[in-house]
């Protein structure tokens, strides 16, 4: 069992984890770590409050202290304290940027924070999936390989969400010879179909001209191929319109993303299948009448990936503000970017 004693070494380590990648002076982050992450007077006060715990269980510790019990993450088994420390940690974040000058943006200071508790799963963004079997169904029924197009639904934050995989073997190309391979790929497989889906080639073209890094040299932004069945698919996906219903015959299965109130885009990695896809959360800049003000970016957004006629095109909601989210291909850089 964890002693008083060693929870305020733990408070030390902490101070000098904020140091070290906050650029603070020496000793100077005893303070913060007090009064923004543990909601103390100052730094003496945190350490004679758990010194006074004595021969207290960490149990009757988190009851009596609730400010305090983030101290104990990963020193006692308690997914509770996790659920509560995802609830709490943008308000840590926002302390603490009272406290101190902070040169990082908001996104990456509350990586930051789950990594001072030792979670680093959640400080890089990774959401675990791994137990959702996704059900690919073909999309087309006429097609000469029905495969080419698969779709597969599941829920985020019990809210319905469709992939739409299609199969493509490229290599670094421009996105004027992405769009000739994708045509003639696609209607070689239609060309006895009694379906026509030149508006799936259009969309996915439209897609990957947006998330498809076209020109870079740079290989960590090359996308990732989802491998379904042993063949290569490029994966984007949508919150479906609340017209369609969802292809299944049981329950979806649901993961949880805990979005955050930020202006910056968030990026999530999805570990499915044993393979990764990337979930990107952008805040949308609300008007006083509901409406939105989109930048650029999101206008291409709604008018590329939200156009497809399966897709829901109103942003989503979450703590009261409008949200776009979305699915395309993981790249290295995803992990990168957020690992930093």
């Amino acid at each position: 069992m964890i002693t008083p004693i060693q929870l305020v070494y733990k408070l030390h380590l902490q101070s000098t984890f904020l140091e070290k990648y906050l650029n603070l002076p020496k000793g100077f982050a005893t303070e913060p770590l007090a009064k923004a992450i543990y909601k103390c007077f100052n730094y003496d006060d945190l350490c004679s409050t758990i010194s006074d715990l004595g021969e207290k269980t960490p149990s009757s510790y988190i009851s009596e202290y609730s400010s305090l019990k983030f101290l104990l993450i990963c020193e006692v088994s308690d997914e509770k304290l996790i659920e509560d420390l995802h609830q709490e940690i943008e308000n840590m974040a926002l302390r603490l940027e009272e406290q101190v000058i902070i040169n990082i943006t908001r996104t990456q200071l509350i990586s930051l924070l789950y990594k001072l508790f030792g979670l680093e799963y959640e400080s890089k963004y990774i959401v675990e999936a791994d137990d959702i079997d996704l059900d690919w169904q073909p999309c087309f029924q006429t097609l000469q390989d029905n495969s080419v197009v698969l779709f597969s639904d599941f829920n985020i934050n019990k809210t319905p969400f469709r992939l739409i995989a299609t199969k493509l073997d490229l290599g670094e190309v421009s996105i004027e010879d992405y769009a000739e391979v994708v045509k003639k790929t696609m209607k070689q497989c239609a060309q006895f179909a009694y379906e026509d889906f030149e508006e799936h080639i259009s969309w996915h073209i439209n897609c990957s001209s947006i998330f498809l890094p076209f020109g870079s040299k740079n290989s960590d932004e090359s996308p990732h191929y989802y491998k379904i069945n042993g063949e290569q698919y490029i994966v984007y996906g949508f919150p479906l319109s609340p017209i369609i219903s969802t292809d299944s015959d049981h329950e979806i299965e649901n993961i949880t993303v805990l979005v955050k109130n930020t202006s910056e885009k968030q990026v999530f990695t999805l570990n499915f299948e044993h393979q990764k896809l990337t979930l990107e959360c952008l805040l949308l800049d609300k008007k006083c009448d509901g409406d939105v003000n989109h930048s650029e970016f999101s206008q291409q957004v709604k008018n590329g990936l939200f156009d497809h006629k399966e897709s829901c095109r109103f942003p989503l909601v979450f703590n009261n503000n409008f949200y776009y989210l979305w699915i395309r291909p993981y790249s290295n850089v995803d992990f990168l970017n957020n690992a930093l």
